[in-house]
């Protein structure tokens, strides 16, 4: 049963991993100097002096433009078109329990986007490492930003995830865990000790919308 619902789960959000991958080695590629888009100019020229990689160069700001629509669709795919499609019913009335149900939906979505968004991070951080890439030195520490959005981002798959099992109106409050994700999110980014208070919030934040969204699940009526 677990592997069946997890299959199910995968099946549904392949497609949009894949998407996401593609558009992540686009970001990457363009900081190694590899455009694949005549929009897109690479940081590093040939003689491979340029911005310093995670520091000063455009990877940060790639890497968030995917992430977000990544995990935002991702948390909705995974909740609001069961809703559109009617399945709510067949799923919860399996031989299985609301919380186990939604504990599989919830650790297939959420390893896919740390999964695929931590590739990318992995890979740019290989090249940089390198030697002869790049004039200025690399230090694993330089990659701290980058993580810091990973993990945050997080939180906005978590909000689109329980926006979608809530009810109410889309252009209501339904929406408002993304919104009161996303304002937590930006804050993270600004905060100073981000080892302390950084942390402290994401995991707070996280840990806020799992438990709402298990409250919401045991609570709704699906019918």
């Amino acid at each position: 049963m677990f592997k069946a619902m997890v299959s199910k789960e995968l099946r549904e959000t392949v497609g949009i991993a894949a998407l996401a991958l593609a558009a992540y080695a686009v970001v990457v590629l363009s900081q190694t100097g590899i455009s694949l888009l005549p929009w897109l100019t690479p940081s590093y020229p040939d003689d491979r002096i340029g911005p310093v990689p995670f520091v000063s160069d455009g990877f940060l700001y790639g890497f968030a433009w995917v992430s977000v629509p990544f995990a935002v669709v991702l948390g909705f795919v995974q909740t609001a078109v069961e809703s559109a499609r009617g399945t709510w019913l067949f799923l919860l009335h399996r031989p299985a329990s609301r919380r186990r149900i939604l504990t599989v939906k919830l650790l297939t979505g959420g390893g896919l986007y740390l999964a695929c968004a931590a590739l990318p991070i992995l890979i740019y951080m290989g090249w940089a490492a390198s030697s002869g890439r790049h004039a200025s030195p690399f230090k694993a520490s330089m990659t701290l930003g980058a993580w810091l959005v990973w993990l945050s981002v997080g939180g906005l798959y978590l909000g689109a995830f329980l926006a979608g099992i809530r009810p109410g109106r889309w252009f209501g409050s339904r929406l408002f865990p993304v919104l009161a994700a996303a304002l937590l999110v930006v804050a993270i980014q600004v905060v100073p000790w981000w080892w302390t208070v950084g942390l402290g919030a994401t995991l707070a934040l996280g840990a806020w919308l799992v438990v709402d969204i298990f409250f919401i699940a045991r609570t709704r009526d699906f019918s």
